[in-house]
């Protein structure tokens, strides 16, 4: 009998039935297409809460400091968010290469949430500039890490239009955050501006938690230590001598000042020498030894310099000024930051279109004009100058909108030419870390020229003294009692911008001579070379 003759046939196993789409582990890509919209929302919430919140909070501001009763404090309570985020970017960058970069994400988002409610129970001014700079290091992991789960998690033409759909968030960021901080300074609390992120961000940590897997990188590399401590200390000394020097009336001879930034002087040299030595830098500073890339960080470091502290001084000054006789003031602030916004916005979508006809100096020295014609035209800022004037009843002729029109076209101008500039000087396996670096900069400068602009305003508004009555504190809400304050400060605060103003025209120049060192144009094909460099 052959062997096997007789034997019962094994039982063919039952169909297995389909099983749902499990998440991505390691560095799976998503082929499911409801898993990626999922995936995609979650990312998405945390941007668009990140973005939207400097809108939203510039909105409330006059109303928060008014109750605080420190009505010339409140370009800290953005700083700190902004030089917090600014240190955070490469930090959280970084640990997304050496982690799984969901668990970085959430982190950040985490932190984000906690700050938010701590900022919305803050009693006190100093408390809520603090909370602000835990909230702002937390949304500093979602540009970065956000982009980079897309990476791996996406290719090809996907990940092209989700990389798209997700840059598209800061847009609708500057229509939608003046928006939504006037109506709810209309409608509840100011509180609600940092409370409305806790529903939010919880529900990007639920989806992402359920549809995204851990992702992470399969190459070993190491966190720069030494760098991210050196970022944070010589950030952090410049920060707080610029401080202490306008909120508590340090002299800038003062010993304490003095040694503050002499520490931070020498940190920067130290962290200079670091980044350009290690193996694997927080940030790439060895790519400023193209030419090129070394005058599209300067000049996106200056322009950041000029643009974030605009946003704030107009939101500051119109919140003030205007916002007395019934006036709602986030009202006013919310009309006038769309007249500077959306023309930003405008800017960078013909920026980039232009990028394919004109030279990168010819369209960022084109820019950085419009920037200087606008910054002329609000150094003449005075108490008498209306909020807006139109012809015809239509077409802005004066006030503080028209120059807000050329000044953020000029800036909108700027920012994705600077990019393209960066990204055609180095090889592909750069674009990543050359693409940051650029934001960093832009950020950088940003946080310290707010800083300082907001310091030299204070400065000058302790030396004009709006004089307060005997009856009114600087621990006393702004209400009826102190009618004869806020009946001065107005003029004190829009006469204390004179001189910043001026700095900001004279950074703006500088930032014009900067961008005449670029060179090249945008190459439409693809370039053979590693570099695709559009001329030297």
């Amino acid at each position: 009998m052959r062997e096997g003759r007789g034997k019962l046939a094994e039982p063919t196993p039952p169909p297995t039935p389909p099983v749902a789409p499990s998440p991505p582990k390691d560095s799976a890509v998503i082929e499911n297409p409801v898993l990626a919209i999922l995936v995609v929302l979650g990312i998405m919430t945390a941007l668009l809460m990140g973005a939207l919140d400097n809108f939203v909070v510039l909105t409330a501001l006059s109303t928060i400091l008014k109750e605080f009763g420190q009505p010339n404090g409140g370009s800290f309570v953005v700083s700190a968010y902004i030089i917090a985020s600014t240190v955070a970017v490469p930090i959280f960058a970084k640990l997304s290469d050496i982690f799984s970069r969901r668990n970085v994400f959430l982190g950040g988002l985490a932190l984000f949430i906690g700050g938010s409610i701590l900022a919305g129970l803050s009693q006190s001014l100093p408390e809520l500039i603090f909370f602000r700079a835990v909230q702002g290091f937390g949304s500093g992991d979602f540009f970065p890490v956000g982009l980079a789960i897309v990476a791996v998690s996406f290719t090809g033409a996907r990940r092209a239009r989700v990389t798209g759909l997700l840059s598209g968030v800061f847009g609708i960021a500057t229509v939608a955050g003046p928006l939504i901080g006037s109506a709810i300074v209309d409608h509840t609390t100011w509180r609600w501006v940092f409370y409305v992120n806790i529903p939010i961000g919880l529900v990007g940590i639920g989806i992402l938690l359920a549809t995204l897997g851990a992702l992470r990188p399969t190459r070993v590399r190491h966190f720069d230590i030494p760098g991210a401590a050196l970022l944070a200390g010589w950030v952090g000394a410049l920060m707080y001598a610029l401080l202490q020097v306008s909120n508590a009336g340090w002299s800038w001879v003062d010993p304490r000042v003095l040694g503050l930034l002499i520490g931070a002087v020498v940190l920067v040299i130290v962290f200079i020498a670091w980044e350009l030595r290690t193996s694997e830098p927080l940030v790439p500073l060895r790519l400023l030894g193209n030419r090129i890339v070394a005058a599209s960080g300067g000049s996106a470091f200056l322009v950041g310099m000029v643009f974030f502290p605009l946003v704030t001084f107009v939101s500051l000054i119109v919140g003030f000024l205007y916002g007395r006789g019934g006036a709602n003031p986030a009202d006013l602030v919310r009309d006038t930051l769309y007249a500077l916004v959306i023309p930003v916005v405008l800017g960078a979508a013909i920026g980039g279109q232009l990028a394919t006809r004109f030279s990168y100096r010819a369209i960022i020295l084109g820019g950085t004009l419009l920037t200087i014609l606008g910054t002329v035209f609000l150094a003449q800022l005075t108490v008498a100058t209306p909020l807006w004037t139109f012809a015809f009843g239509f077409i802005p002729d004066g006030g503080i909108v028209l120059p807000l029109i050329p000044l953020g076209f000029g800036v909108g101008l700027t920012f994705p030419v600077s990019l393209l500039a960066v990204q055609s000087q180095v090889a592909s396996a750069d674009l990543g870390e050359a693409s940051g670096l650029l934001q960093f900069l832009r950020t950088l400068g940003g946080s310290i020229g707010l800083t300082a602009l907001a310091s030299v305003q204070q400065l000058r508004m302790n030396f004009l003294d709006p004089s307060p009555d005997p009856s009114c504190t600087t621990h006393t809400p702004l209400l009826p009692l102190c009618g004869s304050y806020l009946q001065a400060f107005p003029g004190a605060l829009v006469t204390s911008y004179d001189q910043v103003f001026t700095v900001m025209l004279a950074i703006t120049v500088v930032s014009a001579v900067v961008a005449s060192f670029l060179r090249g144009r945008l190459i439409k094909r693809a370039p053979s070379s590693a570099s695709g460099s559009g001329g030297g």
